[in-house]
């Protein structure tokens, strides 16, 4: 299940809008991500492109300036398509495809050399049969790009879920959007190249329940590609490999295993986007991506702020030998507030959790082996 479509469609909002007023800007800061994933431009010029839920299609549009061949956008979100289709009206040159619904009822006629899917996979229920659905679309050293986002990346999103869900209890949700844009404000503020407005972030965030399915890591997206595609890159940078390329292995399989094992050792680089330290044992990463886990499940299930202050004493525990004191004061803000009693001036007036987020949605890029 699509749990963002669900949400967006019951409300007809599409709340991805980006302030793209400076377009230049923009591209710049697509080409940085296009960088980091080892996509140059050149990739898509003169390429079939296939992209996946661009939303109203504000990152589309610096896709669009590479001069594609052929751009097939799939979106489904009614609101989102109408503004996908206004925002490309002034522009199409005759080679954008757009189809309006569900990518599982899309029958293509071709493979594509580039096929793109940020900010969806992530939330949904069934994540490995989606992407199992994408992969035969590809050409032989084609290019996919996709977004992971997981429990340990999100968790103090997570964290603002379950207080935003205190706070909001049986309002309207136009009462919910106001309420959540004054508490969280000063949180957002610490935010730099924010796009969105602070509404669309907390419907997004904080009121739709998408962000609780998010437990699609890095380690997991490459085991679901490790058949025939190789890894190419990430954002953020993570991955770091020594070998001479003669020493690589041309196996997929065990080409990939060393970005696997990376995922692991450096799974808390992703944890709070303030801490710069850099190494820590795997079982500790594993036993707090465990905790996160736990934390969202006690989410879904409403549990009593006792059990969820226990199991923040759990994760605190385990990142008090290697996490800076600002992140363990986070939590200890959050412990405070939470058994004071929760209200909407103790969150916007928080010194600590105030700027405490997590490096949340990473971007990966995979190539698929050549018949050579």
């Amino acid at each position: 299940m699509n749990e963002y479509l669900k949400f967006y469609e019951k409300y007809k909002i599409s709340p991805v809008v980006q302030n793209i007023e400076n377009f230049k800007e923009h591209i710049k800061r697509r080409n940085n991500l296009y960088r980091q994933l080892s996509v140059t431009p050149l990739a898509f010029e003169n390429k079939d492109i296939l992209e996946i839920g661009p939303g109203g299609g504000y990152n589309a549009l610096v896709t669009y300036t590479y001069e594609p061949k052929t751009y097939t956008l799939i979106e489904p979100n009614t609101t989102g398509f109408n503004e996908l289709k206004n925002n490309f009206k002034e522009i199409d040159k005759g080679n954008i495809y757009m189809f309006s619904g569900m990518f599982e009822d899309f029958k293509p006629n071709d493979k594509y050399d580039v096929v793109m899917c940020e900010g969806l996979i992530p939330g949904l229920t069934q994540k490995d049969e989606f992407i199992n659905m994408i992969k035969p679309l590809i050409r032989n050293d084609g290019i996919f790009i996709m977004t992971t986002a997981d429990h340990v990346s999100m968790f103090f999103e997570i964290i603002r879920k379950y207080m935003a869900d205190l706070l909001i209890k049986d309002l309207l949700i136009d009462e919910q959007v106001d309420i959540l844009v004054e508490s969280f404000s000063s949180h957002l503020e610490t935010l730099e190249g924010m796009t969105r407005s602070y509404s669309d972030w907390c419907l997004d965030n904080l009121i739709g329940d998408a962000v609780l399915e998010h437990t699609l890591t890095l380690q997991h997206a490459i085991e679901l590609f490790s058949d025939d595609f190789y890894v190419l890159g990430s954002s953020p940078d993570i991955f770091t490999n020594y070998a001479w390329y003669k020493e690589l292995p041309t196996n997929v399989k065990e080409y990939n295993h060393a970005y696997q094992k990376q995922c692991l050792e450096k799974w808390h680089t992703l944890f709070d986007r303030r801490s710069s330290q850099t190494e820590r044992a795997v079982e500790a990463n594993i036993e707090l991506g465990e905790y996160c886990l736990e934390f969202i499940q006690a989410v879904k299930d409403k549990d009593a702020v006792i059990n969820i202050i226990k199991i923040l004493e759990n994760i605190k525990l385990n990142l008090s030998s290697s996490f800076e004191d600002i992140t363990i004061l986070s939590i200890d803000e959050v412990i405070e507030v939470l058994q004071s009693g929760l209200t909407s001036e103790k969150i916007k007036n928080m010194r600590f959790f105030n700027s405490a987020f997590g490096r949340g949605q990473s971007y990966i890029s995979f190539i698929r082996q050549s018949d050579v």
